[in-house]
């Protein structure tokens, strides 16, 4: 599940299997996209727990504060006036103790659906517990889904949900949230709690629903810096710094090196076409011209100077390299040394 269609298409499958309640005795949820963990747990709960006696049949443990043991213990135990029990281990990156599962999943309880769930990062499966973990249970690996493949991902998804979108609007919403799968699934949901199913999802929609600024927003700062034009970067960069609630300094700044990275793989292929461009970075035709004039302003090594200043702004925003700590004058200093360029 390197890939991020791949993934994306097997939690489509897992989803199915648990909807036609094909319920494994134990499931293994890890990895960094925790809306689609979330998801799966959610349909799993949906399928093992009944309504009436929900409460005396779901266990939830967390892996700071419980021993493996308690685990087993709980697994081993009948459920009361139902078919099944759900045990559910959450933050289970903070096992102590993992092995000791092991003897579980070579025996697991019939009447027992325990998920040990590990977000954030993916459980070493060349662990002993990890190869007992990938031979004898369902195990999903919420992989990241990586920037080339977030437009036909997203573009499923929300055709999936019932709904359709114009390319504008898709590479709104994707650039504005940073191409990431988790926070354009929840600008989405703003989207589809306002429109019926059946609708075709335009750019009003998403300035309205996501609360996207039509003057202030990240393709305007791009275009703006692109262009070099330095009064109309400053004007949108001010606007950005006094709504911070509604745009985040680190996004922003995500926004704008996955845009300049296009820009440098637009620029080694200025002899290319447009539609060969347009494959490679993945844009759609209205953008094309403002890639070729940003390659051409950024000529050199000035583009390899942008990437540098944002990864800077990045890992100051971590606290990886040392900085003042003020997010809103990181930020600034960086746009303003990519109009110095």
């Amino acid at each position: 599940m390197a890939k991020g269609s791949s993934s994306y298409s097997e939690y489509n499958a897992l989803l199915q299997q648990i909807e036609s309640n094909e319920i494994a005795p134990v499931y293994l949820l890890h990895g960094e996209e925790y809306y689609l963990l979330e998801q799966i747990l959610e349909k799993i709960e949906k399928a093992v727990l009944e309504e009436a006696t929900k409460s005396f049949n779901h266990q939830l443990f967390y892996g700071k504060e419980t021993d493996v043991s308690d685990i087993l213990n709980a697994s081993k135990r009948f459920p009361m006036m139902a078919d099944k029990q759900l045990i559910v281990y959450k933050e289970a990156q903070y096992c102590r103790t993992p092995d000791q599962i092991i003897p579980y999943l070579e025996n697991p309880t019939p009447s027992t659906v325990l998920v040990w769930y590990h977000p954030g990062k993916n459980l070493p499966m060349n662990t002993r517990v990890g190869k007992k973990f990938k031979e004898l249970a369902k195990v999903f690996t919420g992989s990241p889904v990586p920037e080339r493949d977030i437009n036909p991902v997203i573009t499923q998804y929300i055709k999936d949900q019932g709904y359709d979108i114009e390319p504008k609007p898709l590479h709104l919403l994707i650039e504005n949230s940073g191409a990431k799968f988790s926070v354009i699934i929840k600008e989405l949901d703003k989207v589809f709690s306002n429109l019926e199913k059946g609708n075709k999802i335009r750019e009003e929609h998403i300035e309205k629903y996501v609360g996207i600024n039509k003057e202030y927003n990240i393709f305007a700062l791009q275009k703006a810096l692109a262009q070099k034009q330095k009064s109309r970067s400053i004007e949108i960069l001010n606007y950005f710094l006094n709504n911070l609630n509604t745009n985040p300094m680190p996004m922003l700044n995500g926004a704008l090196f996955s845009y300049f990275k296009k820009v440098a793989i637009t620029q080694s292929m200025m002899r290319s076409t447009d539609r060969e461009i347009m494959a490679a970075i993945g844009i759609p035709q209205f953008f094309i011209n403002e890639y070729r004039q940003a390659a051409t302003n950024f000529g050199g090594k000035k583009i390899l100077k942008v990437i540098e200043a944002l990864n800077d702004c990045d890992l100051k925003f971590k606290g990886i390299k040392e900085s003042t700590g003020d997010q809103k004058g990181i930020f600034e200093e960086t746009i303003l040394k990519i109009l110095s360029l």
